[in-house]
């Protein structure tokens, strides 16, 4: 089976490097550049599965980047995740219209990276996991966009959660979340720590929502018994 391919750019040395030796112990084929222009050359001669860019970059931002490559038709409808340390409101929108569909924000951690590329490159065979959870954001408002009373790859670190209109990255969050078979919800502070968002019917099998990060639990070892009893389980 081959493996995955994606294309990584950021022009700083170290996230180069962090990102690409993740990327390459989690078995994808990583092709790395530090700018833009370079990363155009190997989009022009290679397919790619998935496309990750910094926002942020000399010469050519990430967002001119994407316009340029949505250009090439082997990279037309290719993923592109946009990583981003600043909540820029019309930096994101403009990138939207470029064809952007996922934003991570900045510190990246590997949890939400492992999430992320589960559900852009293995969507279809995401577990579905049945968690109740009720969202509170801005001084205890209720998030009531969740699309059904499931997520996505629940784990210690985070969830993710299907809705059409994600909150943005680096928002905190309250959350409420009601296990099967356990007489009391568990209560936790989070981050969304990416979204992900449909331009077009291209994409219409990645599935809209937000990656949750978990920031606190009030009892983890409630959670970490339920995922390994296999109770989620089809």
């Amino acid at each position: 089976m081959m493996k995955k391919r994606i294309l990584l750019i950021d022009d700083s040395p170290f996230m180069l490097k962090v990102v690409s030796d993740l990327l390459t112990d989690l078995d994808y084929d990583v092709e790395a550049s530090d700018n833009s222009r370079d990363a155009l050359a190997k989009a022009s001669e290679c397919r790619f599965d998935l496309i990750m860019t910094d926002m942020n970059m000399p010469e050519m931002d990430g967002i001119a980047f994407a316009q340029e490559v949505r250009h090439y038709p082997n990279c037309r409808f290719v993923p592109i995740v946009m990583i981003s340390g600043e909540k820029n409101d019309e930096k994101i929108a403009r990138a939207k219209k470029m064809g952007v569909s996922t934003f991570l924000s900045k510190p990246l951690k590997e949890a939400q990276i492992k999430t992320m590329l589960h559900i852009m490159l293995n969507k279809r065979s995401a577990p579905r996991i049945p968690v109740k959870l009720e969202v509170f954001y801005d001084f205890n408002k209720l998030f009531t966009n969740v699309k059904a009373a499931y997520t996505f790859n629940v784990s210690m670190g985070g969830m993710f959660v299907e809705t059409d209109t994600p909150l943005e990255p680096g928002l905190d969050l309250e959350l409420k979340l009601s296990l099967p078979e356990e007489a009391s919800p568990l209560m936790g502070q989070g981050r969304v720590a990416w979204i992900n968002e449909v331009p077009s019917p291209d994409h219409a099998d990645h599935p809209q929502g937000m990656g949750v990060e978990f920031l606190s639990l009030e009892n983890e070892k409630v959670l970490q018994s339920f995922l390994h009893s296999g109770l989620w389980k089809r």
